[in-house]
């Protein structure tokens, strides 16, 4: 397996919050247990005029550019709430950056798996020589897929983005504040069961730019509940053994992350880390990767949602 440098994350967050209760309060009734299961309780959204781009730009910047600006020769930009169609906020944020003409630059039209998916595809592209040095984005703005009355989906998404700079070799003069790993991908297995598409999905819309969000959220469970056994396995497979794995899952929900805690053997509630932001979708686990310690010797990282899709990575990780 390839080695990567890998600096950041860097995350940005909606700037309305938006308190949980109030909503279940204006829109309800629901459940007594509604917010136990979902275990939100503060969301943030963006106003109308903020993009997902907006957002994936203020990521950015939070990073001083002086030190990879000229390093960066490759872009990968994961979102499904795009600006435009096509093409997608890669090519726009190439422009907004100021990126130079030869930078490769990628959309991948993902969503809750599209950080472990893009990981995939940024390593391959690194190895084939395609770009040396990336910049790995993730922004979405989902509060603007549905009205706030649609409790299916309004308690749980927060509009979030996140950047991680992923080289094929150190790079210099890296300031002292930046986090700073070298990983190793040692497993990673995916699935996908595009039948049942329909149980999570935007779909055009007259009234939203970037469509409308509709979601079966049983459904979503039990798909994970299906095939999270398998994954574990073929990781298992690959990587060995998972016993000194620190794992960052994908919060989909408090229901959802606990079930996963289950098949990993890990404590209940220790891995269902967003109380306070809500589910940011392929941002979730670069939002975790933020708070973390980062002295972890190897991490493991699972997503599942839209597609119905569901990845795993196992990553050797050494701090630099």
């Amino acid at each position: 397996m390839s080695k990567l440098w890998v600096y950041g994350p860097s995350t940005a967050l909606g700037s309305e919050r938006i308190d949980v209760a109030e909503l279940l309060e204006q829109y309800g009734p629901v459940r007594p247990d509604f917010m136990d299961k979902t275990g939100f309780h503060t969301l943030y959204a963006t106003p109308d005029d903020v993009s997902a781009m907006d957002l994936a730009v203020e990521s950015i910047e939070k990073i001083d550019d002086g030190w990879w600006r000229d390093a960066v020769d490759g872009l990968v930009h994961v979102s499904s709430t795009s600006v435009l169609t096509a093409p997608g906020n890669a090519h726009l944020l190439q422009a907004r950056l100021d990126l130079k003409k030869e930078t490769f630059v990628l959309d991948i039209n993902d969503a809750c798996t599209g950080f472990v998916r893009a990981l995939a595809v940024v390593d391959a592209i690194i190895a084939a020589g395609l770009a040396r040095t990336v910049l790995l984005v993730a922004a979405d703005t989902y509060t603007k897929l549905y009205d706030p009355s649609e409790l299916k989906v309004s308690p749980l998404f927060s509009d979030g983005a996140s950047v991680l700079i992923v080289s094929g070799a150190p790079l210099s003069n890296v300031p002292d504040g930046v986090v700073a790993h070298e990983w190793e991908i040692i497993a990673s297995t995916f699935r996908s069961e595009g039948g049942h598409a329909a149980d999570l999905c935007i779909t055009p819309d007259a009234l939203r730019e970037s469509g409308h969000l509709t979601m079966n959220g049983g459904a979503v469970y039990t798909f994970v509940l299906r095939n999270i056994a398998e994954v574990v396995q073929d990781l298992t497979d690959q990587a060995g053994s998972l016993d000194d794995v620190s794992w960052y899952v994908h919060q989909g929900s408090r229901t959802v992350v606990t079930a996963v805690e289950k098949v990993l053997n890990a404590e209940q509630g220790s891995l269902f880390r967003s109380a306070g932001y809500g589910n940011v979708v392929q941002s979730s686990i670069p939002f975790q990767l933020a708070d973390a310690s980062g002295d972890e010797s190897t991490i493991g990282f699972l997503g599942f949602g839209v597609g119905l899709t569901i990845a795993g990575a196992v990553v050797r990780q050494r701090r630099i």
